[in-house]
């Protein structure tokens, strides 16, 4: 296990346990967390994740990321579709991107998608989702973005070893 001090907003530090995780398995938790209303909506989760992916992470913190875009996926695609996430290794990191058949992210709100309170219109949610998904990816040294694609498609980085 790493101890790993975190800045939260610069307000204070708090030390969180890092453990050596199967990338897979946290990925896997996050989809059979959403599975029920996956399944009601007629959503199809799929997954490209080999099973040696090991990385040091804070496992509830990465899986609630994993749970909050697929659970945008979800909102996005009330009729159907499908929700594709593949991982690959990519030079001194792991590159994950989750990928749906949705109507994609609105051109007015791209550019500032990561920020606090900015949301796609739902109905209900304060849009921090996706500002807290990117703290939690950069406070274990990798990042989260989107790219263009037919619906939305986010790709985030997380590096195989923290020092």
């Amino acid at each position: 296990m790493v101890v790993s001090g975190a800045s939260v907003s610069g307000s204070y530090n708090s030390f969180r346990i890092a453990e050596i995780r199967k990338i897979r398995e946290v990925i896997t938790a996050a989809s059979e967390a959403a599975l029920p209303a996956a399944e009601k909506q007629n959503v199809q989760i799929l997954h490209d994740v080999p099973g040696d992916l090991e990385l040091s992470l804070e496992r509830s913190r990465i899986e609630r990321v994993f749970f909050n875009l697929i659970t945008n996926s979800l909102e996005a695609m009330p009729r159907g579709g499908k929700i594709r996430i593949a991982a690959r290794k990519a030079d001194n990191c792991v590159l994950i991107e989750v990928k749906d058949t949705g109507p994609g992210i609105p051109r007015a709100i791209r550019n500032r998608l990561f920020e606090p309170f900015v949301t796609a219109g739902k109905d209900h949610g304060l849009g921090l989702g996706l500002a807290l998904s990117r703290q939690t990816l950069l406070d274990h040294g990798g990042d989260l973005r989107i790219e263009p694609a037919r619906g939305a498609r986010f790709v985030m980085s997380l590096p195989l070893s923290r020092v």
